[in-house]
């Protein structure tokens, strides 16, 4: 199990694809219950960011990129916790920050303020209500049982 003083308790493991049968890192924040007991982030968000489906895993530059996109993001949300970052995936061309929040609006307002000054990125973004955290759960269970092996 990987502690992050900054930015809460994770696990990380690798996994299979079940479309493309490719590897994929996965990342799973465990300290969530202080936002989830309050009932009141209801949303499930995603930010999907694609890249060469042919690479496992993106190149160097891009990375960075990402790396950056990231701190930002942490950055933003520890500021003002109106999110919180639960998972994050990337393998088989894609990487996704996975967020739970109370208002999709606001955490639209924060994004953008995160992400200003830096130039557009091919982000997507895919939200659904998910108030009992389920997908959360499930992704929770199979990701810390593939840390432990």
């Amino acid at each position: 199990m990987e502690e992050q003083e900054e930015y809460g308790q994770w696990v990380c493991a690798p996994f299979e694809s079940n479309e493309s049968h490719r590897m994929i890192l996965g990342a799973c924040r465990l300290d969530v219950d202080k936002f989830r007991k309050k009932g009141k982030m209801v949303y499930r968000l995603v930010i999907g960011w694609a890249y060469d489906k042919e690479s496992d895993l993106p190149g160097e530059e891009l990375s960075m990129e990402m790396e950056q996109v990231h701190e930002r993001l942490e950055k933003v949300f520890k500021k003002d916790p109106v999110a919180v970052l639960t998972e994050v995936y990337t393998g088989d061309g894609l990487r996704e920050w996975v967020f739970y929040t109370a208002s999709l609006h606001i955490f639209q307002k924060k994004i953008n303020e995160a992400l200003a000054d830096l130039p557009p990125y091919p982000l997507t973004f895919s939200a659904e209500e998910d108030p009992r955290w389920e997908e959360y759960d499930a992704t929770a269970e199979i990701v810390k049982n593939l840390a432990d092996e």
